[in-house]
């Protein structure tokens, strides 16, 4: 059983450096003790994935984990708990969309944010086996979010446009 570990916000340096791959011949206990803490500190909170930044360790994992009826996006699917060590994303196409995403480490506040729709996803798994897949809409939107925070950048970082933020408040009270 992981700890829950606080999430690091907006401004403390550890979001911003680029993350160091796992070897991934040693998948140790140290590596799945980190899973495990993201696993509690994800279940703890209202989010759909973490990455290791966010608890303040600057290693290539993300966990994520999303329940179709508590996602605010159409093409949103269910997505069970899954570790990613060393994750990678290749798009598909050049289609994008522009929706508005949240973070756990940007608390309050939603940003409107450019992704590519279809893409590849390579990652391993807990065990050390390679794992390929295509994915496309919310889930493809997801792990660029999150692959984000392993090379040092949070959606404030991919906001465009002037009106790009909204409180989450906000974001309910006018159906953003």
């Amino acid at each position: 059983m992981g700890k829950i570990i606080k999430v690091r916000e907006v401004g403390d340096p550890v979001l911003n450096k680029m993350s160091k791959e796992v070897d991934i011949t040693n998948i140790n206990s140290d590596v799945l003790d980190i899973i495990d803490d993201l696993k509690a500190t994800l279940e703890d909170g209202v989010g759909v994935g973490i990455a290791a930044p966010q608890i303040g360790i600057n290693k290539r994992i993300i966990v994520v984990e999303a329940k179709k009826e508590n996602v605010r996006y159409n093409d949103a699917e269910d997505i069970p708990l899954t570790a990613m060590i060393n994750p990678k994303w290749e798009k598909l196409s050049d289609e994008t969309d522009v929706q508005f995403e949240a973070c756990l480490s940007v608390p309050a506040i939603a940003g409107k944010v450019e992704r590519f729709k279809h893409i590849t996803l390579q990652y391993y798994n807990e065990q050390g086996e390679k794992i390929e897949k295509e994915i496309h809409g919310f889930f493809a939107r997801l792990i660029q979010h999150e692959c984000d925070h392993l090379d040092g950048f949070t959606l404030l970082n991919r906001v465009r446009e002037k009106d790009g933020f909204a409180t989450k408040e906000n974001r309910k009270k006018y159906n953003l």
